[in-house]
């Protein structure tokens, strides 16, 4: 997992530096790429471009800055005179924090560099839009720089210049429900040019932990891949506020010699306090804060009053010793011998297939009654190991979740390990945003929701916590969301539903970095100038993205998508999505789209059945479309009194029809009897004329005797 996790973040760092290496050979002959349409107002200039109320300098690199994959580059604040910014360009194919962002532009927090603004833009670099941060240059320089001397703080000092503004940059986070999660010394930098004040970096422009080095981790956390640590707790801030001071007070990064598995393996037997302290030598003022914020226990673990009650001289809550149960014999694993549950479940977790002959013959199941006297866990292992008994056909997927279980049941605070998945519960969206980015795809994801890992997760924690409430809310969301396979649905929902940041990565407009629903028809509108016209405007990655972004419930028309066989309800359902997105985000004009849309709309049309309704429609979707509006199109294709009319027609002329040809069938089958009653009705006729013609004669011959 240590070697996957480094992996992670390789994968990224090397692209760029590909990337950037492939610009700078292209020298200043490239010339800067044009404004787009709907793209913030920028213009080339030489070596630089203006975005928004900065000019960036893509030529002059601030590496002293850069965040993991994310470099930074000189900028000029045109607003203002003085202070000096820069620009932090994030990498596209990681999610940023962007709730973060949003709380922090324009805020000033003391012990936080000053995010000024953000803005997406087209970024030579990567030949696509990304998302670009700028930032307030801090007046200090870093305050720990790795093979450099660091800049002595003295130790009598600490709380002033780094405790104290830390826990404020941390207070002020928590207070507003969130974590900053890159608290560590090589991002620390002095607010002024006299030392007085570190500030902390960026804390935006990756997922949550992304960043971290392995040992700012809690012991929880840090068995999980780089892009899955999630978003914790202030008390994860708080352990990485401790694993900082242990940093700056013996001048380098605790541990760094050791290997990613050497750190875990460390940290699990000894615990996180005795792993700094074995082979490193504390300042004695710093023992006491660094003993209480690196307790593995979170309950035990100092919070902001233990720490105001250690700054004013006070003596804080002693930290309990937070060594886990060490067993008295070992349980092996391929040939590793394990004294704790949690360093088991690691093993466990890195030896996925020796693992199951142990567990399945209840060897571990002993070794936990036996070796630690955990009677609770035993009994749950018992339970996951008769569950397998009762597998069906799919023998394999059941010894799989009986892995997975067992990690859980080992290790209850931990990641969710499944295979070479390892994400913890809030993390699940970013890492499933990583695996699809980076070439591994959703089914790693998928395995874990449908296999139904994480309900069992829930089952297995302890009290009551309103943040795991909401989790487990979410969660159910997503078995569902993953069962139902049509558009607007699948990982795909998950993913939009879960990763509020993430970018569509439809491949129509993926380039264009579109996370506010607002900006989703400039860019189709963008890119119909450009794709076929037979293609759909909605693919499955759009569909999902209006169903989380938009406020409007569009559940009827995901419904339709269903049956893209049914070509009248599909296309109605794609046209109806679109045209609320510009009736509640606009623009109001869309002609490149309303063309597309429109050259799209015949099988619509054919739900009415009048032909002179149908050429009238017909011939009104063309100057509709002139004009751009999708709202328009899709009302004269959806007038419910129009509709009314023509079904209320159909009906009367299908009625009228029926009769007229009722009557022409009476009269082609009753020829001959209408032959013979007609025959009958002129012989009838005839007797009765002749017998008044006799009647008339004799009259007038009996009245002219008489005369």
């Amino acid at each position: 997992m240590a070697q996957e996790a480094e992996m992670q973040k390789q994968d990224v760092s090397d692209g760029a530096d590909e990337q950037a290496a492939a610009v700078e050979q292209q020298d200043s002959r490239a010339p800067e790429p044009a404004v787009r349409d709907g793209e913030p107002s920028a213009r080339a200039g030489g070596r630089s471009v203006e975005v928004g109320n900065f000019r960036v300098f893509s030529d002059l690199r601030l590496p002293e800055y850069d965040m993991g994959s994310c470099k930074a580059y000189a900028a000029d604040n045109l607003r203002r005179e003085e202070g000096g910014a820069f620009a932090l360009v994030t990498d596209p194919t990681v999610p940023t924090r962007h709730d973060l962002m949003r709380f922090l532009t324009g805020v000033h927090i003391g012990g936080q560099i000053d995010l000024l603004d953000y803005e997406i833009v087209h970024w030579p670099l990567y030949e696509r839009n990304t998302m670009v941060l700028f930032y307030e240059k801090p007046a200090g320089g870093r305050v720990l720089v790795p093979g450099e001397k660091q800049r002595k703080i003295d130790e009598h000092d600490f709380a002033k210049v780094v405790i104290e503004p830390l826990m404020n940059v941390l207070q002020a986070v928590a207070d507003k429900g969130m974590t900053h999660r890159n608290i560590r010394a090589d991002n620390l930098f002095f607010g002024d040019p006299m030392s007085e004040k570190v500030v902390v970096g960026d804390c935006c422009s990756a997922p949550a932990g992304f960043n971290q080095p392995l040992v700012y981790e809690t012991i929880s956390r840090m068995t999980a891949d780089p892009a899955g640590r999630g978003l914790g707790s202030v008390l994860d801030d708080l352990y990485a506020l401790g694993m900082t001071i242990a940093a700056l007070g013996i001048g380098h990064t605790p541990l760094e010699k050791l290997r990613e598995q050497d750190i875990i393996d460390v940290k699990l037997s000894k615990g996180s306090f005795q792993a700094v302290v074995m082979n490193e030598k504390l300042p004695l003022v710093l023992i006491e804060p660094v003993r209480g914020l690196l307790c593995d226990d979170p309950q035990e673990r100092w919070g902001f009053a233990e720490l105001h009650a250690w700054i004013d001289g006070r003596r804080a809550k002693p930290v309990q010793s937070n060594t886990e149960r060490r067993a008295a014999r070992s349980q092996n694993i391929s040939g590793k011998d394990y004294y704790t549950a949690r360093s088991l479940a690691q093993g466990i977790s890195k030896n996925w297939v020796n693992s199951l002959a142990p567990l399945r013959d209840g060897t571990v199941e002993i070794w936990l009654r036996r070796g630690l006297a955990d009677n609770d866990r035993a009994k749950h292992m018992a339970e996951a190991i008769r569950q397998l008994q009762w597998a069906g056909a799919d023998k394999r997927a059941a010894e799989d979740i009986l892995i997975a279980k067992s990690i859980i049941i080992l290790d209850p605070s931990g990641a969710i390990r499944f295979k070479g998945f390892s994400a913890m519960v809030d993390g699940l969206g970013s890492m499933l945003s990583y695996d699809v980015q980076h070439g591994r795809g959703p089914q790693r994801f998928s395995d874990v929701v449908v296999r139904d890992i994480p309900s069992f997760w829930f089952g297995r924690q302890v009290g009551y916590s309103p943040e795991i409430q909401k989790l487990q809310q979410a969660y159910k969301n997503l078995r569902y969301y993953i069962q139902q396979q049509s558009a607007g649905y699948g990982y795909e929902r998950c993913l939009y539903a879960i990763v509020r940041n993430q970018h569509c990565l439809s491949p129509m407009i993926e380039k264009d970095y579109v996370v506010d629903i607002s900006q989703l028809l400039p860019a189709l509108e963008k890119a119909a100038a450009d794709l076929p016209e037979d293609s759909w405007p909605v693919d499955r990655h759009i569909a999902a993205f209006i169903a989380t972004r938009l406020e409007d419930d569009v559940e009827a028309q995901l419904l339709a998508l269903q049956n893209p066989s049914d070509e009248v309800e599909y296309s109605r359902a794609i046209i109806s999505m679109l045209a609320l997105v510009q009736w509640r985000h606009g623009p109001d004009n869309l002609q490149n789209l309303s063309h597309w849309v429109a050259r799209l709309m015949e099988p619509a049309v054919k739900v009415f059945h009048s032909k002179a309704r149908r050429e009238r429609v017909e011939h009104e979707i063309p100057k509709l479309a002139k004009r751009g509006n999708l709202v328009e199109l899709y009302n004269l294709i959806n007038d419910e009194q129009e509709r009314r009319k023509d079904q209320t027609e159909f009906i009367t002329a299908v009625e009228e029809y029926s009769e007229a040809e009722s009557e022409v069938f009476d009269l082609e089958s009753s020829g001959p009897a209408r032959l013979e009653l007609a025959e009958k009705v002129g012989q009838q006729a005839a007797a009765f004329a002749s017998t008044m013609i006799a009647l008339l004669t004799v009259s007038a011959l009996f009245l002219m005797h008489m005369w």
